[in-house]
Parts: C-alpha cells; sequence; structure tokens
C-alpha cells in the first residue's frame, strides 16, 4: 500500500458510504477555501474593510466546515436521517456567503457563482421540500443583506443595484430549487424501481429454486447442491450420503380423500422431515410424492440413524384434513457415494434400494 493510500484512508475512512460523504465534504471544504481567498482579494482591490470582522469570518466559515468533517468522520452523523449533512451544510455556507456578500462591495456578484454552486452540491441529495426551504431561506437572507447594505452604504451598495441583484435571485433560486424537486423525484421513482426490481428478482430466485407447494428445495436446486457437495468431497476427502424418499401409498390419499388431502400430507411430511434431520442436512422435493435428502461430511452408520429419525416422525404424523384423520408412512433407498462415481450412478443405486424397501413392505429402510 502506497504512502498516498494509507493517507486517503487515514482521512476519508474505510467505509465506502462515509467515503463518499467525506469526499463530498472535502469538496465543499475546499470551495469555501477558494471563496475565502476571493473574498479577500475582493475586499483588498475594492477598498473594503480588513479587519476582526473579515478575519472573524474566515475563521468561523473555516472552523464550520472543520466541525462539519469531523461530525461525519467521527461517525456522530450516523444517528441523523441524512448523515451527510447536507441542509446543515449548505445552510451554513449560504449563511457564510450572505455575509462575504456584505464585505466583498464592488466585486459581489462573484458571490452569486459561488451560491449556485452551492446549491448545486445538494442536487443530489436533498429532498424537494428541503431543497424549495434553503431556496427560501437564501432568498430571504440575501434580500436581508442588500437591504442593510443598501441603507448603510449607499455608495458601495446602490439600491437600485441591490434589487436587481435581488431580482436575479428571485429568478435563480427558484429555478435551482425546482430543478432540484426534480431530480429528487426522479431518484425516489429510481429507488422504488430497484426495490420492485429486488423483490421480483428475490420471487423469480425462490420460484427458481423452491418447491411452491411444501417450501423446499426443488429438483434444481438440489441438484445444484449435490453438485457443490460432489467438489467438496472430491477436494476434501470426505464421505456424502443420498437419500431417496418415497410416501407409501400416498395415490391412495389422493383418489380416496382427493389431491387437497395429498397437498396437505405432503405439506406436513416436509415440516416433520426438516425438524427430525439435522440443521446441515437438506430435504428437497425430488418429483410429485418422492423427496430426496442430502446428508453431507455423512458415512452410512449415522446417515441410517437419521433416516431413522425421519422414518419414525413421519410415523407419528397425524394429520387433520376434512374430518378424517391422516397418516403416513415413507420408504428409503439410503446409499454412499463412492470414490470415482458419477452423481447419477449414486442416485441410481439410491432409486435402486428405495424399490428394495417397497418391495420388503414398505415403511422401512434399504441401505448398502
Amino acid at each position: 500500500m502506497s504512502h498516498l493510500q494509507r493517507l486517503g484512508d487515514l482521512w476519508l475512512g474505510l467505509d465506502p458510504a462515509q467515503r463518499i460523504r467525506l469526499r463530498q465534504t472535502s469538496l465543499a471544504s475546499a470551495l469555501m477555501v477558494v471563496s475565502i481567498i476571493v473574498l479577500h482579494y475582493a475586499v483588498r482591490i475594492g477598498g473594503g474593510e480588513q479587519g476582526l470582522l473579515l478575519w472573524g469570518w474566515t475563521a468561523v466559515s473555516l472552523g464550520g466546515m472543520a466541525a462539519v468533517f469531523a461530525a461525519i468522520r467521527s461517525g456522530w452523523s450516523l444517528r441523523f436521517r441524512d448523515p451527510s449533512l447536507t441542509s446543515l451544510q449548505i445552510a451554513f455556507a449560504i449563511t457564510a456567503a450572505a455575509i462575504g456578500y456584505a464585505q466583498a462591495g464592488p466585486l459581489r456578484g462573484a458571490v452569486f457563482p459561488v451560491l449556485t454552486l452551492i446549491l448545486m452540491f445538494g442536487m443530489f441529495q436533498l429532498r424537494a421540500r428541503n431543497a424549495y426551504a434553503l431556496s427560501l431561506f437564501a432568498l430571504g437572507l440575501f434580500g436581508a443583506v442588500m437591504a442593510v447594505m443598501a441603507l448603510r452604504q449607499p455608495e458601495r451598495y446602490p439600491p437600485a443595484v441591490e434589487v436587481g441583484h435581488f431580482l436575479m435571485l428571485a429568478c435563480m433560486l427558484p429555478a435551482v430549487a425546482t430543478l432540484t424537486a426534480r431530480l429528487s423525484r426522479i431518484r425516489r421513482r429510481l429507488r422504488e424501481q430497484r426495490e420492485e426490481l429486488g423483490r421480483a428478482l428475490a420471487q423469480l430466485q425462490a420460484i427458481a429454486t423452491r418447491d411452491e407447494l411444501t417450501g423446499l428445495p426443488n429438483r434444481r436446486q438440489m441438484q445444484a447442491l449435490m453438485d457443490q457437495e460432489l467438489l467438496r468431497s472430491l477436494r476434501h476427502h470426505h464421505d456424502f450420503c443420498i437419500a431417496l424418499v418415497d410416501l407409501d401409498h400416498f395415490k391412495r390419499i389422493n383418489d380416496v380423500h382427493g389431491h387437497a388431502a395429498g397437498d396437505a400430507v405432503l405439506c406436513a411430511f416436509a415440516q416433520a422431515g426438516q425438524a427430525a434431520l439435522r440443521a446441515t442436512d437438506v430435504l428437497a422435493r425430488w418429483g410429485g410424492e418422492e423427496f430426496l435428502v442430502l446428508l453431507p461430511d455423512t458415512a452410512m452408520p449415522p446417515a441410517v440413524g437419521g433416516m431413522e429419525r425421519l422414518r419414525h416422525h413421519t410415523a407419528a404424523l397425524d394429520i387433520a384434513f376434512g374430518g378424517s384423520r391422516l397418516a403416513v408412512t415413507v420408504s428409503i433407498g439410503l446409499t454412499g457415494h463412492r470414490r470415482g462415481e458419477t452423481l447419477a450412478q449414486t442416485l441410481e443405486r439410491a432409486d435402486r434400494l428405495l424399490y428394495q424397501a417397497k418391495a420388503q413392505g414398505r415403511n422401512c429402510i434399504s441401505n448398502d
């Protein structure tokens, strides 16, 4: 890391959001320094008073910006809705500009571009209400300063010229505020669109990876999880097991009680299965009444124990539906993945073992 980068991290911190706020405040502070230099030049060539008022204004202006920077850099400003303190910075800068206008004399017109820049700093941060309020504040404050200076020093601040300046501000400031309000509405619409897009993407992700009825991972998602587990197994040389689970006589439930009853049984089994398995195990709906269990980092004896828990939890289900009590059992084909074989071969073996469990009378586990 270079010395310049370390200095930048020290000045702006490491948090990305804070760095953006501090960059903006640093730029505003640099603008304040330039404005101070210009004002001192204007006072010098205009024959103004370079006394306590000017230097006091200089100290307050620099101190105010330093205080804002410190509030943001320390994290103190995070307690507010706008951690950048944008409205406070703009109000302070407007006040400093108005006082500078009263001292600038013949070159006081240079304050107007600075005032425009000050308001432009808030274009991408301020809400419409705040933009209008700050513009009204600027117009009222400058109007008051112009009136006072025209009354106290009419030779340096001719009333006719000050009226012209005020009318110019009266046209300029509402225009800037209106533009800021438009940008605020555009930002709000973009934010709402991003949120809607995020919700839509989340729904699409859920549709793509979750079974709509049971909420379990679907076949596509389980295939991806098994592929990942196979890669982990090859890399770290650990075992994993796969179990195919079939609800016994599920077609009879659909035929006798209807498909709604079948759906209730599938959902009840999904809940019971997740409760019976370990947190690291994954239960997915493989298709119809068939489910698949992935047991990561698991050898055969512990895997058999886990499937026995699943079988007992399922057999203990007492599902109420339409005045009837429904019971269900499962047949399970359990196998461990073997070195050098594909997932398709492991699944094919689990499928054969599942048919063995059914042939043995169902409600049992067949494993190799």
